[in-house]
């Protein structure tokens, strides 16, 4: 006897509608209500110190890859 149940039937999904009217985001400043779209706001309510944490990591990385560009540039140029 199976112990395990048949899967379900495969049911394609609906076709998906990207409609955000339900979502009201604002970015306030100075009594001003500025209607912004969801990803913004997504991005937006990242925490401060790990936005700055993904940028040293960019940073750390872009000076690495350009280190090592300019020593294989070097040693290519100098054979």
């Amino acid at each position: 006897m199976p112990t395990m149940t048949p899967p379900a039937p495969y049911t394609p999904a609906g076709r998906v509608v990207d409609d955000e009217t339900e979502y009201q985001y604002y970015w306030s400043r100075g009594g001003v209500d500025i209607p912004i779209p969801r990803w913004l706001a997504e991005i937006m309510d990242v925490p401060f110190m790990v936005r700055l944490e993904i940028f040293f990591i960019g940073l750390c990385l872009g000076l690495v890859i350009a280190a090592l560009a300019f020593v294989i540039g070097f040693f290519s140029a100098y054979g």
